[in-house]
C-alpha cells in the first residue's frame, strides 16, 4: 500500500526582494530581514543585491529590470536606496509587469521600464506600530511589503497617485556605422555588463562585420563568443549573457584569478561607453544605361 505520508505538498509563497546599497555586511540587512519574518513567519525572502552603487537610482534601476524578467507575478521588490522620503521624491506602490515596487520616487520607477506603470499607489494607508524616519524600509516598506506577499491588494495601502521625479532613461544609441552603450554593472568577477541587448546589436549591425573599440588595437572584440570560456586564455571576450545583454570579459579570466577581470584589464568601469563600429553599408552598384 503507498504510504501518502511521504509526499509534502509545499504551498507557494510570494517572494519579497530586497535591493539596496547598504553592503552586502551591513547589520541593516539582517534587521530588514528580521521585520519581515517577525511579520510573515513564512516570507520567502531573496536578496537581489546590496551592492548597488550609493544612492544611484541608474544601476538600482538596472537590476531591477533584470529581475522583472526571471521572478513570477504578485512578487514584491522593496528598494532601500535613498528610501528617506522628501517633498521631491514620495513614497510610492509601484504596479508593473504584474509585480509591486516599494520605494521612494527617486527616478527609480521610470528607469526600470520602457512602459509607463500599470498603477501607482501613495503609502497614506500604511499601519505600523514603528516609527524609524531614518530607517524607512523597516518601519514603512515591510508592513506593505507583506502585507502584499500575502495577498492584500494595494488599495489597502493608499490612494491612487502619480510619480513626481521625472528621469530620463539613457539609452544606446545607433549613431551612423556606429552602436554606442554604456556599462552598467560591473560584477564580482569583473564582467562588464552593457546595456546593449541582442536585437539592437541586430538591428544595428544587420549581418556586417564589427569590432567592439577597448580604446587599444589588440583589445579591440571582433566576434561575439558563446561562453566566457570561448577564446583565448586571458584575452577579452564579449557574449550574450542569460538576459540578452552584451557582457565583455577575460576568457578563463575575473577578477582574483591569473588573468584578472575586464574592469581590471581593459579599464572598463561603470557608466562607460562601448562603442562597436560596423563595416560602412556597401553602396549598391548603378546601372549603365
Amino acid at each position: 500500500m503507498e504510504d501518502k505520508s511521504s509526499f509534502l505538498t509545499f504551498a507557494f509563497v510570494t517572494p519579497i526582494t530586497l535591493i539596496s546599497d547598504f553592503g552586502a555586511d551591513n547589520m541593516y540587512v539582517g534587521l530588514l530581514k528580521g521585520s519581515i519574518l517577525k511579520r510573515m513567519p513564512e516570507a520567502q525572502i531573496v536578496d537581489l543585491t546590496h551592492s548597488i552603487r550609493k544612492f544611484d537610482p541608474v544601476h538600482a534601476a538596472f537590476v531591477l529590470r533584470a529581475a522583472m524578467d526571471v521572478f513570477p507575478k504578485g512578487t514584491v521588490h522593496v528598494i532601500g536606496i535613498n528610501a528617506v522620503e522628501t517633498p521631491d521624491h514620495p513614497h510610492r506602490i509601484v504596479m508593473l509587469n504584474g509585480q509591486y515596487f516599494i520605494g521612494a520616487d527617486t527616478g527609480i520607477f521610470q528607469l526600470m521600464g520602457a512602459k509607463q506603470p500599470d498603477a501607482v499607489f501613495d503609502m497614506s494607508g500604511v499601519q505600523t506600530d514603528e516609527d524609524f524616519p531614518t530607517f524607512p524600509e523597516r518601519s514603512l516598506f515591510v508592513p506593505a511589503a507583506t502585507h502584499l506577499a500575502k495577498g492584500g491588494i494595494p488599495e489597502m495601502l493608499g490612494r491612487p497617485a502619480s510619480l513626481v521625479t521625472q528621469a530620463e532613461n539613457v539609452r544606446p544609441v545607433i549613431e551612423g556605422n556606429a552602436l554606442v552603450g554604456h556599462v552598467r554593472h560591473v560584477d564580482g568577477r569583473g564582467n562588464c555588463i552593457t546595456d546593449i541587448d541582442r536585437s539592437l546589436f541586430k538591428e544595428a549591425g544587420r549581418g556586417r562585420q564589427f569590432f567592439i573599440d577597448m580604446r587599444r588595437a589588440r583589445s579591440d572584440i571582433r566576434r561575439i563568443a558563446t561562453t566566457y570560456t570561448d577564446g583565448t586564455p586571458g584575452e577579452p571576450v564579449a557574449m550574450f549573457n542569460a538576459m540578452g545583454l552584451l557582457e565583455i570579459a577575460i576568457c578563463m579570466g575575473g577578477s582574483g584569478s591569473g588573468y584578472g577581470g575586464a574592469t581590471d584589464l581593459l579599464g572598463l568601469k561603470y557608466e562607460d561607453p562601448v562603442r562597436i563600429e560596423f563595416a560602412a553599408a556597401q553602396a549598391a552598384p548603378t546601372l549603365e544605361l
